[in-house]
């Protein structure tokens, strides 16, 4: 039978080995991440940085739009006629109520024995013949000043669509007799559908000789339009359709509707819709209006 000799072994207490630190793991984390950052910033740097030579202009936003069908709908008033009333939700402006029942719309029946009413419709925003047009409009406004009138800019889009467009718009000023404002078909339109000014109207020329051009010392604004711009795009194209000027696809024709301070209709003309009308169409309708 099998024995120990000697002195009984002592029991050893049980002892609890820990780990020693290791510097290169508690870096291992770190590392990932510091590793992380640096392609990142590798890849940053292959990336060209964003200059003002870059910036984004109104030019550079324009819908390469494709020659439409000149007219594409019928007139459903005539030189004579008491102008349909509407009310247009409008861009913030001088004639745009801050308060009250109409905030942010524009009656035309509003300027009823006050003024002389300009309707100007055009197709859409952010196109080529339109983008010119109303900012060309710029360099006239103490033309409409001087005649007591006003001018309504309207499309069938939408107000954060018009809010955009006008606020890149820069002024451009037209040039007369068949010049161009960019993109197809920007020539003036001295043709279009237009219905006789009443009476005789005068030829109505600038300080520098040619009608509609850029008086001495006249300076538009640096962006945006002088005139309320509205937005007959809810019920879509309501307004334009009462006067029978909404085309098939939507939009609105390039038209000019000249409406004397009794609210009645005393010129029309229907611009080709690839085509600016020339300013002087407008001057000459204002100026062949009756006396107030």
């Amino acid at each position: 039978m099998p024995h120990t000799t000697g002195h009984p072994t002592a029991r050893q207490p049980i002892r609890t080995v820990r780990p020693r630190h290791c510097p290169a793991i508690a870096l291992r984390l770190p590392a990932r991440m510091l590793a992380s950052v640096a392609l990142g910033l590798i890849l940053l740097g292959g990336l060209p940085a964003a200059s003002p030579a870059q910036a984004v202009g109104l030019q550079d936003l324009i819908y390469p739009d494709a020659p439409r069908k000149p007219v594409d709908s019928v007139l459903k008033v005539a030189v004579g006629d008491t102008a349909p009333d509407f009310t247009l939700p409008a861009l913030a402006g001088p004639y745009t109520p801050a308060s009250g029942p109409d905030t942010g719309k524009i009656r035309l029946s509003d300027f009823r024995g006050k003024r002389a009413v300009v309707l100007s419709f055009v197709p859409a925003a952010f196109t080529p013949v339109c983008s010119g047009q109303w900012p060309g409009y710029n360099i006239a406004r103490e033309e409409f000043e001087r005649r007591g009138a006003v001018l309504l800019g309207i499309t069938t889009d939408n107000l954060p669509s018009l809010y955009a467009w006008t606020r890149e718009m820069t002024e451009r000023v037209p040039v007369p007799d068949g010049g161009h404002g960019g993109g197809h078909g920007a020539g003036n339109d001295a043709a279009g559908q237009s219905s006789p000014p009443p009476g005789k109207g005068r030829t109505t020329a600038s300080p520098r000789g040619q009608a509609g051009g850029l008086p001495d010392g006249a300076d538009g604004p640096a962006s945006g339009v002088w005139f309320p711009v509205l937005s007959d795009f809810w019920p879509h194209g309501a307004v334009a359709a009462s006067y029978g000027l909404l085309r098939g696809d939507g939009t609105a024709e390039r038209a000019l509707v000249v409406i004397d301070r009794q609210g009645i209709i005393r010129h029309i003309h229907v611009s080709d819709v690839n085509k600016r009308p020339p300013l002087d169409i407008i001057l000459r309708a204002l100026d062949a209006l009756p006396a107030p």
